[in-house]
């Protein structure tokens, strides 16, 4: 998912902070959601150490434009092609950016590691879960190629208001930045296809989505020319806190 100017923005915001007054970076720390002013659905997470950034579970570091899951320290966060914003002020929990856009610090718990995966987008996503912290695709191999992702949750509520023809109790299938269907899928591996025949199809999945449901997702995936080996499930430990993607037998 893309981010907005102003998210991109504060990450030079971030980086003259951290090196300079030390009550504004204690300020800073923590666990954030970025809203903006009429929409009740957060728009991106922020997650802010001493020593890290990361927006929507994606962790910005020098010589790379995203990284995932991997540490990146001070001095390598990057602040190239950023615009600086100076004007921002912290009041109890709510941080203001601007008059459109501010944020509000989280607890740090299991109902906002959930809740951070539907972070940008326009569904609502709590992912498959699993008692162990082994997954057969994990994120610290994420960067070594390209993938193909697609989301399938209930829709949130600011989506509802510009899709009023749908409702809040059926699930639905978001293929880049738009709410598609299942005749859509085709076209949208078609492009991926270009990459690669043999890209991983990771399914951002509500866990409640109704199964036949998801049987109809991956037959159309395979009628694309995808094996079932190839598709995988993204899948949460919620006590440890970790992720990663699994085939998951339906």
């Amino acid at each position: 998912m893309g981010k907005t100017i102003t998210t991109r923005s504060f990450l030079f915001l971030l980086t003259i902070s951290l090196f300079s007054c030390q009550s504004k970076e204690e300020q800073l720390i923590g666990h954030w959601h970025e809203y903006e002013v009429g929409n009740p659905d957060y728009i991106s997470c922020h997650k802010i150490t001493d020593s890290t950034y990361s927006i929507d579970l994606e962790t910005y570091g020098a010589g790379y434009p995203i990284k995932r899951g991997v540490e990146i320290q001070k001095d390598e966060i990057a602040i190239r092609d950023y615009i600086l914003i100076t004007d921002f002020s912290i009041n109890n929990n709510k941080l203001i950016v601007n008059d459109s856009v501010y944020w509000i610090k989280q607890e740090d718990n299991e109902q906002t590691f959930i809740s951070d995966f539907s972070a940008g987008l326009l569904v609502n996503i709590h992912p498959f879960e699993t008692t162990t912290s082994e997954f057969d695709y994990d994120y610290k191999d994420y960067n070594h190629g390209y993938n193909i992702h697609i989301y399938i949750g209930k829709l949130k509520k600011d989506t509802l208001n510009s899709h009023k023809e749908n409702n809040i109790r059926d699930y639905y299938i978001q293929l880049n930045e738009r709410i598609s269907n299942l005749k859509d899928i085709r076209s949208f591996l078609d492009f991926g296809s270009h990459y690669d025949k043999k890209l991983k199809v990771l399914l951002h999945t509500d866990k409640n989505t109704p199964k036949d449901l998801l049987e109809q997702i991956e037959l159309e995936i395979k009628n694309c020319g995808y094996k079932k080996s190839q598709i995988y499930y993204q899948t949460v430990n919620t006590q440890k806190r970790v992720n990663g993607f699994n085939r998951i037998c339906l």
